[in-house]
């Protein structure tokens, strides 16, 4: 009967969550097509994508506010973790399920953001099934886990929400003399630069800290975890030198294009020019940075011991390997030796 309740507590918090995020869709995308005059000219995928990523604003505001105290005591000990952290967690992860589900409808052309957004109910499974014990045993995952949903889902979802809906309007908002449109495209880099670094990071250096207990308790398996984080951190870093990279593209082809109006060019200079948060640097910087990330997840590999396992392994076969080549050799010429004789 508990059983019962618990899973019925998820699915009404779902439900409840899906509801408001389907209302919230349906009525943005008929305010969008009141007052935004270009709304009639995008394809029907990018009205419904727009129309959802609104929906999804309410549940992201209360997922800031739920696990944001959580991420913050992502390394403090073990055992300031309580029961009612448990709840916020399960609370959080019904939340992304609900808004997500709605959200899963939207046909989308990358792939991997499907996959990114098939993890909240992956998340409410994972750790309804092994973390909700409501007992400080459940900080360990928990902690990494909701990391994903406060960095991924909140912040850096908010953002593209928001630089998705700005693109999609370019041709019209970018190129208008009194539209900052393109400004507020810029100013919003930084930020999901700033979310994809911390989310990232974050990740890496907790499985560093916590390495002996997620090994005590996941063992080699704990390679699965690892790997999720791999995919979910490589799709972010992804998407961030996407951003980067159009923003770079569109400068250069307004600059060079001869379509384009000097006015518009004059704009555009000037933007860039204020705009001191996107040095010439930056692209080498982000590369960097990946590496550096990447450096922390070949720390967490290291600290496993199978590298240096391996390693002895493949030692001892290219030792073995050798002595027996050169006894073979040795062997060969000693019977040619023989037969000169």
């Amino acid at each position: 009967m508990l059983a019962q309740s618990i899973w019925a507590h998820d699915l009404f918090i779902v439900s409840l969550v899906a509801l408001i995020t389907s209302v919230v869709r349906s009525y943005a995308r008929l305010y969008f097509e009141r007052v935004i005059p270009e709304w009639s000219k995008l394809d029907e995928s990018v009205k419904s994508r727009l129309a959802v990523e609104v929906g999804v604003i309410p549940s992201r505001i209360v997922l800031f506010y739920l696990t944001l105290p959580l991420v913050l005591a992502g390394f403090s000990p073990m055992e300031s973790w309580t029961a009612d952290d448990t709840a916020k967690s399960l609370t959080s992860c019904a939340i992304l399920t609900g808004s997500y589900i709605i959200d899963l409808t939207v046909t989308r052309n990358d792939k991997a953001s499907t996959l990114h957004h098939a993890m909240g109910p992956a998340l409410l499974l994972w750790i309804r099934l092994c973390f909700s014990s409501f007992t400080s045993s459940d900080a360990l995952l928990c902690r990494l886990l909701i990391q994903f949903v406060f960095f991924g889902a909140t912040i850096s979802g908010a953002t593209t929400t928001a630089l998705v809906f700005l693109y999609q309007f370019r041709k019209s908002w970018f190129r208008s003399s009194t539209s900052n449109a393109y400004y507020c495209f810029t100013l919003l880099l930084p930020v999901l630069a700033f979310s994809t670094i911390a989310s990232t990071f974050y990740c890496t250096i907790y499985l560093l800290v916590w390495f002996d207990e997620v090994f005590a308790y996941f063992g080699h398996w704990g390679y699965l975890p690892l790997g999720w984080v791999l995919i979910e951190c490589v799709m972010q870093w992804k998407w961030l030198m996407w951003f980067y990279k159009f923003d770079e593209w569109y400068r250069t082809t307004t600059y060079d294009s001869l379509e384009e109006s000097d006015e518009l060019k004059r704009k555009m200079a000037g933007v860039a020019a204020a705009a001191w948060w996107l040095p010439k640097w930056r692209f080498a910087a982000i590369r960097c940075l990946v590496a550096a990330w990447f450096a922390t997840v070949l720390g967490v590999t290291w600290k496993t011991g199978d590298v240096q396992f391996l390693a002895r392994g493949f030692d001892s076969f290219v030792s073995n390997a050798w002595q027996e080549a050169f006894a073979l050799g040795w062997d060969s010429f000693k019977i040619q030796e023989h037969v000169e004789l």
